[in-house]
């Protein structure tokens, strides 16, 4: 491919159930540098051009498949029109990119439930991640994206060979000496409750790493808040170290309002990016927000824990 030209993403997408999102996609495909190709088929728009469609396909750098809360309109051949774009796409060795809705089934029929689901099945040996709404979406095509388009330099070519990577090597050698380390200390603090009165309790909480990854990391294969990785460390603690609290005031019956340190809590973070298994992927608008998700090291990292055999 020609360096100086734009690299072309075509875009799999059904535009009766992705009308509203299809501009997200496309914003960020410019963003980065690429040119976005949609012809928007539906069906009363008149015969599929099934040709043109392959030939737009052979020509482009990437595909991406759109799905939304349907399957899609359907072809003559039984399949929807984006289901056969993606299948032909990746015959032709096309890097394929899902984004998939995470859309609720209930109240669908039973059949066009049978259909979505074959063809989220059929992104799954591939590049696929699900969002949830547009904001969710900006943050996962930014992220999954990003990797695969260069600005104004075209696609990075997967299949080339590239030179060996220190950076990649030390993170991976700080990631399994991190994750080597028995526990790390932190600070937390309670409410805690006896004969009617509320005490505030600071406890030094022993988290392992595994589990500290764990409750953190298993939220975060799309964008999460910095107070959602906050909370998710703090219900754990309050539901697994509650006698670490309770046993600090005589009689006390209970305990609420867990809260983790704030400053240790942005060490612990500041550790997890150093590692590699965490990374800042946006901001909101205004600046106020931070969201981070799981790096590729962290994905792995993570199915290790959930899959310790495999």
């Amino acid at each position: 491919m020609n360096q100086n030209l734009k690299p072309t993403v075509y875009i799999c997408a059904d535009p009766k159930d992705s009308l509203d999102i299809l501009y997200t996609v496309n914003r960020v495909v410019l963003q980065l540098g690429g040119l976005p190709v949609s012809l928007n088929y539906s069906v009363g728009a008149g015969e599929y051009d099934w040709a043109l469609v392959r030939k737009t396909i052979d020509q482009s750098d990437l595909v991406i498949l759109l799905v939304g809360d349907t399957y899609g309109a359907l072809s003559d051949s039984g399949e929807s029109f984006i289901h056969r774009e993606a299948v032909y796409a990746k015959s032709q060795h096309k890097k394929l990119v899902a984004l998939l809705k995470n859309t609720e089934l209930k109240g669908m029929d039973s059949q066009d439930v049978k259909r979505l689901r074959s063809l989220h099945r059929f992104t799954m040996s591939g590049i696929f991640k699900y969002w949830n709404h547009k904001e969710d979406l900006l943050l996962i095509a930014r992220q999954v994206l990003r990797d695969l388009l260069k600005p104004q330099l075209g696609l990075v070519d997967s299949n080339k060979a590239l030179e060996p990577d220190t950076s990649l090597h030390l993170h991976d050698a700080l990631t399994d000496t991190l994750f080597a380390m028995d526990s790390y200390p932190m600070r937390f603090t309670g409410k805690v409750f006896a004969h009617g009165n509320c005490h505030e309790v600071t406890s030094n909480v022993l988290l392992t790493w595994d589990m500290a990854f764990l409750n953190i990391g298993s939220m975060m294969t799309s964008p999460v808040t910095e107070d959602r990785m906050r909370s998710a460390l703090e219900d754990y603690v309050e539901d697994n170290y509650r006698d670490s609290f309770m046993d600090a005031i005589k009689d006390s019956h209970a305990l609420s309002g867990v809260r983790c340190n704030d400053i240790e809590f942005q060490r612990l973070k500041a550790y997890l990016k150093g590692a590699g298994v965490i990374e800042n992927v946006a901001k909101e608008r205004t600046g106020l927000k931070s969201y981070w998700q799981l790096t590729q090291t962290g994905e792995n990292r993570l199915h290790k824990l959930l899959v310790p055999n495999q």
